[in-house]
């Protein structure tokens, strides 16, 4: 079973779901009274049945996971009640008539995204028919609201940290599917909160030996390091307020698998890593990025082939900041990120950063612009690209998609964009994808 924070244990030592909805940070009264509710009928469902425990506490720490997110509450809902609807121990139909439709599509959306290991087929495999349609479908859910893709990254988090005492076997099974699939998704998507936690659970059910010898280090040196870096940032601090530049100046966690992929690339040991210290600076405008920046190398010598602006170069998944390696106290090195508060956002939120909905909006509603959902398209290209070949089972879904009457022009465009036909996308014009989108939303 999923352990619960003591946070939301009571005197009695059960679940307390008021302290539990209270923790989630949820602003709406109104919003908080109907999670109350869902957790509530969830118990009802699941009275009785043998998982129970697994059911809700999957559903509980996948609702924390997105609320983290900023998650509007019929995704909260929608992950809450997902387990229990995936296990069949409630039907789509009967929720449909307790939680409602836009609730049901989110839940139907994330299981249709059980094809998704389809994807891996090639040119070689035998697809059936039916394997096509449960492509098309998922692939129409990813793109028709992009909450069904979190909640299934979610989704994902919850059971590898389920299967932490499992045995080796259901571990490494579970790591190697998010390792190809979940987290280059969860990369391109941009949301580096869900892509690093899935890196780190892969990397550790992978190659726990490695992950116990640097997570070792890590630890026998901590109270070093964060005395280093609490003097450095200090410094930092001091400096910029004496130039008049705004902006919060903090240490940053280092994740264990990013540390090893470095030590692999770079073939450097551990103590000859440049980001092992790292520290952030977070400005109010652009204008203010640059200013700190030359605040640091004014003060500090930088290692000019570690410098990177991917302000002014974004990475292909649309990620932003400028990095420098600095020498600081003692000659020791200092990775130092610094960017804008929109551009932090987005780094740690991705797609959610772009698309968040308003409390109580119909599924399908209004999105902050179409370019966004152009570039939300172009990501699903790009990931799709690294999952599948263009053998004869995409072939296929294309096939089929074009001679599908009743499938909007809308839908068409969008799913022959996500079957990465960088041709045909070519040949629409973005105009084209944009009136079409515009009417449907006016309807």
């Amino acid at each position: 079973m999923v352990a619960v924070r003591s946070a939301h244990i009571n005197k009695a030592g059960e679940f307390d779901p008021e302290k539990w909805i209270a923790s989630l940070g949820i602003t709406s009264q109104k919003s908080c009274e109907c999670l109350a509710e869902t957790w509530a009928y969830c118990l009802q469902q699941t009275q009785g049945h043998p998982d129970a425990s697994l059911l809700l506490w999957r559903g509980v720490e996948m609702v924390e996971i997105l609320s983290t997110l900023s998650m509007d509450i019929d995704t909260l809902r929608a992950a809450l009640l997902f387990p229990l609807a995936d296990a069949n121990v409630v039907s789509e139909d009967v929720l449909r008539e307790s939680v409602g439709k836009s609730v049901v599509n989110l839940i139907h959306g994330v299981r249709d995204m059980a094809a998704i290991r389809q994807l891996k087929a090639t040119h070689t495999d035998s697809v059936s028919s039916e394997q096509v349609d449960n492509v098309r479908r998922m692939l129409l859910a990813m793109v028709d609201d992009f909450r069904c893709v979190v909640i299934k990254l979610a989704e994902r988090i919850a059971h590898l940290r389920e299967v932490k005492d499992a045995p080796e076997d259901e571990r490494v099974l579970a790591a190697k599917e998010c390792t190809n699939i979940y987290a280059p998704l969860a990369n391109r998507l941009g949301i580096g909160q869900l892509k690093w936690e899935l890196e780190d659970y892969c990397f550790r059910y992978l190659h726990p030996t490695e992950y116990k010898r640097i997570a070792k280090l890590l630890h026998e040196r901590r109270l070093d390091r964060e005395h280093y870096i609490e003097e450095f940032v200090g410094h930092l601090r001091a400096e910029m307020k004496a130039e008049g530049v705004k902006a919060e100046v903090y240490g940053r966690p280092k994740h264990i698998y990013s540390i090893w992929r470095k030590m692999q690339k770079k073939n450097l040991a551990f103590d000859e890593l440049f980001d092992v210290r790292a520290v952030r600076i977070v400005a109010e405008r652009l204008q203010d990025c640059y200013a700190a920046l030359g605040i640091v190398h004014t003060h500090y010598r930088h290692l000019p082939d570690e410098f990177d602006d991917y302000v002014a170069n974004p990475k292909p998944n649309g990620y932003q900041s400028i990095h420098t390696v600095v020498l600081g106290p003692g000659g020791k090195t200092v990775e130092i990120q610094i960017r804008t508060k929109q551009m932090h956002e987005d780094a740690e939120l991705g797609v959610a950063a772009h698309w968040k909905y308003k409390e109580g909006a119909a599924a399908g509603g209004a999105r902050s612009g179409h370019e966004d959902r152009i570039a939300w398209l172009r990501k699903l290209i790009a990931w799709q690209e690294e999952m599948a070949d263009s053998g004869e089972m995409l072939d296929e879904v294309r096939s089929q998609v074009l001679t599908t009457g009743c499938m909007s022009l809308r839908r068409k465009v969008m799913l022959l964009i996500c079957l990465r036909d960088q041709r045909r996308w070519t040949s629409l014009t973005t105009s084209t994808v944009m009136s079409d989108t515009a009417a449907s939303g006016q309807k």
